[in-house]
């Protein structure tokens, strides 16, 4: 339960479930990068996963930085090594431009997660404790609340319940 005597305009104590579904859906990308760190990939499944490299818990190469956008996209599919999992973090070898280099990245950090070869995605806010970094630049266009992506990446209306099926292959 939280006290929500804050910004958002509400005296009231209430629980805060857009924190709790953020933390669940956060758990699901640390239980497959988990899984994967003990299995490797299962079938044709490889991850797109974006993230904020601004954060200051992240460890990237300056090389992969931009000075224009914070955000970071890798591809766990083919060339990876040294997949690790930790309660607040991931870490991983990639390989960019044929030369390896490690990468850390906080949970918390993580603004999408992607698997094309389901149609499964996730979209998460920006953490709270991101905001006073350079994220501020990035227009308030993005959801701040998680959303669930249909296969076509179309972003379903937050609190909508979804069935399962709409990710399940149509035979």
């Amino acid at each position: 339960m939280t006290d929500n005597n804050d910004n958002y305009g509400s005296d009231s104590k209430s629980f805060d479930y857009d924190f709790l579904v953020e933390e669940s859906l956060k758990n699901v990308v640390k239980k497959v990068l988990k899984i994967t760190s003990e299995t490797g990939l299962i079938g044709n499944s490889h991850f797109f996963i974006t993230f904020n490299g601004d954060d200051p818990s992240a460890i990237v190469p300056p090389e992969l930085k931009n000075t224009e956008n914070s955000e970071i996209k890798i591809i766990i599919q083919h060339q990876f090594w040294d997949l690790k999992t930790s309660e607040d973090h991931f870490e991983v070898t990639l390989s960019f431009s044929g030369k390896k280099k490690n990468i850390s990245v906080p949970f918390n950090a993580i603004t999408s997660f992607t698997d094309p070869s389901v149609g499964f995605g996730l979209q998460f806010k920006i953490e709270d404790n991101l905001k006073n970094t350079s994220l501020n630049k990035i227009e308030s266009s993005t959801s701040n609340k998680p959303a669930i992506m249909n296969s076509d990446n179309t972003d379903l209306k937050s609190g909508e319940i979804v069935s399962l099926d709409e990710f399940r292959d149509k035979k």
